[in-house]
């Protein structure tokens, strides 16, 4: 009786937190959707299996008759959920109506082939199933368990992978003015990969529906409680912290900045360092041996420009040679964007229209009716 309360609290507080997401104005906004959607599906799932367990135990007839097994099918839009807000928490591009993106819905297929399937049975034949799986599992299941726990571990690992190597640069990432711990992420994916290795077996070695059911809850039980203590502790998901400028000392003796400036300058053209989205002051101060605080004062005695301006000055000079191209296979937008080390069109755009007073298509347009004319 207490576990089902619990399944219970667990699920509302996971729409709570949904709504928060939602609702909060955030820097992170785009991210804290796919998080929030997420938590929807945490909680649409607790209610459903918790509606599956009390109709079995109780014989409701009436309730298992108008029940589908769709648990498996939110598990598996939890992954991909999972993964884009990852990737856009990391300031990486996301397309979603791109078939590369698409492509990450066709694990669905089976589920959603299975639930029509499953429908269209007699109502007699389907409650006799549900009970069978519940205490003694069906090979439908064991088929689309396997194809779950292969899908949650792609995503885990994949997304466990890209987060680890941000924080080989700094646990933090940037977004409009605001800088954002992302180590809280780390764990929480290093959790949910522990808990998949230590369930697998269990899930396959009993093999039944009520087993499912058990693991499903305590996975969502511990995700719950881990955020949780995230959020209380301050170091999770909505918390973030604004970025003051420092005030820096920018005496810097003159022939020593004149040959640090051409040490720099030289390294820009030849190792193109911008062309890398993760290009940052820590990794060119490494490159060219240069302090970071030596940089800063650099750039300020070249008329104080801030590192990311500097960079962006030469991602949006070759920008202006990719626009201005008029061949046959000139590139979109989106593309001219990474290849010129942004690490998002909307990144660009911004960068763009700060320095032009304009967009990128707008420069194209007007570039192309000038040597028209």
């Amino acid at each position: 009786m207490e576990t089902k309360y619990l399944n219970l609290s667990a699920g509302v507080l996971f729409l709570i937190f949904a709504l928060i997401l939602f609702i909060r104005h955030s820097p992170n906004k785009r991210s804290n959707i796919f998080l929030g959607v997420l938590f929807l599906l945490i909680a649409g799932y607790t209610e459903l299996i918790h509606f599956h367990f009390h109709s079995v135990h109780t014989n409701d007839f009436h309730h298992l008759s108008n029940y589908l097994p769709l648990d498996a099918l939110l598990l598996m839009l939890m992954s991909p959920c999972l993964y884009f807000y990852v990737l856009l928490l990391l300031n990486r591009p996301l397309n979603l109506i791109r078939w590369s993106t698409l492509a990450h819905g066709l694990p669905l297929l089976p589920c959603i082939i299975f639930n029509v399937l499953f429908y269209f049975r007699p109502v007699d034949e389907r409650v006799n199933w549900l009970i069978h799986n519940f205490y003694y599992g069906a090979l439908e299941m064991t088929l689309i368990s396997a194809l779950l726990y292969l899908q949650i571990s792609f995503y885990l690992f994949i997304s466990y992978k890209a987060i680890r190597k941000q924080l080989k640069i700094s646990v933090h990432v940037e977004k409009n003015g605001y800088r954002i711990n992302i180590s809280w992420v780390s764990l929480f994916l290093f959790i949910n990969i522990v808990f998949v290795v230590v369930s697998m077996p269990v899930c396959f070695w009993i093999n039944n529906e009520q087993t499912n059911i058990t693991i499903g809850n305590a996975a969502m039980n511990l995700d719950f409680i881990y955020l949780f203590i995230m959020t209380v502790l301050k170091k999770g998901m909505m918390d973030m912290e604004k970025i003051e400028e420092k005030k820096v000392s920018y005496q810097v003796n003159e022939e020593l900045a004149l040959s640090y400036w051409k040490t720099l300058t030289d390294y820009m053209a030849k190792m193109k360092p911008y062309l890398d989205k993760d290009c940052s002051l820590g990794t060119v101060a490494k490159d060219t041996n240069i302090s970071e605080t030596q940089l800063s004062n650099i750039l300020h005695a070249h008329g104080g420009i801030p590192f990311a301006d500097f960079i962006n000055g030469y991602r949006l000079k070759k920008a202006e040679i990719l626009l201005k191209d008029k061949s046959k296979y000139r590139k979109n937008m989106e593309t001219i964007a990474f290849d010129c080390g942004f690490g998002s069109r909307s990144a660009f755009y911004r960068a763009f229209a700060r320095a032009y007073n304009t967009s990128p298509k707008a420069y194209r347009k007007l570039h192309d009716k000038n040597r028209e004319a």
